[in-house]
């Protein structure tokens, strides 16, 4: 099978704040479909780390396992490539990073966790709202270097968590700081967190196993859903 070295990255609001790669072809957050348009490409390694989803449909799991029977390699990490990795663990998909563990482990369970609103892409996607997963991550932090006490910690993710996805801004996550009296950065959506970790761990990835393709994989059943995604993509 004919193989190639690119590394496509379907990223957004989570690597707002990496500086772009030579090597990577940087496409926006996937859709429903958005990936399978690559079908028509030589087999690369694809890495999905943000994608669309409530008014929009997010990509779906055949999507994946098709471009997988096609020769494709599949890294999830930090947001919803995190998510769907999981849920096609054992299928083909490779998941990586901290994220990953924490749904794969069932730590994590909500999809609200990784949940973020963004500028539009005239704007770069930056993000907007703080995911619940970054929250957590930073005042783990806090309280393992002994800034902070561990009631604190769980009286401000308490906070957080109550708020919704939607609503977790700048204004909103400053109050909650300020009425824990804690340092107001530590809730801050523009600085980069365990997400961007994450995804630049899978970005690592991909480029340690761009040269090999991956192990083969069956075609997943041809449901009539397929075929007209197949149709429109």
């Amino acid at each position: 099978m004919t193989w190639s070295d690119a590394i496509h990255l379907y990223a957004g609001p989570t690597c707002a704040g990496i500086p772009p790669a030579a090597d990577l072809v940087v496409q926006p957050p996937a859709a429903c479909g958005d990936m399978l348009r690559r079908r028509h490409d030589t087999p690369c390694t694809l890495v999905l780390i943000d994608g669309f989803f409530d008014q929009v449909r997010s990509p779906w799991h055949k999507e994946l396992l098709l471009l997988r029977a096609l020769g494709f390699r599949l890294i999830g990490a930090a947001s919803m490539g995190a998510l769907r990795a999981v849920e096609l663990d054992g299928l083909g998909m490779l998941g990586v990073g901290a994220v990953y563990n924490a749904f794969r482990a069932g730590r994590l369970t909500a999809d609200d966790e990784v949940a973020v609103s963004h500028a539009p892409a005239e704007l770069g996607y930056r993000p907007i709202t703080m995911a619940l997963v970054d929250i957590r991550a930073r005042l783990i932090e806090e309280v393992r270097s002994r800034r902070m006490s561990g009631s604190l910690a769980r009286a401000v993710l308490a906070d957080a968590r109550a708020t919704p996805f939607r609503e977790r801004d700048a204004g909103r996550l400053t109050q909650i700081a300020a009425h824990h009296g804690i340092a107001l950065d530590l809730l801050d959506p523009a600085l980069p967190g365990l997400k961007a970790r994450d995804a630049l761990t899978a970005i690592d990835v991909a480029r340690t196993l761009r040269h090999t393709p991956p192990d083969s994989a069956p075609t997943p059943p041809m449901t009539g859903y397929l075929q007209t995604l197949l149709v429109r993509s």
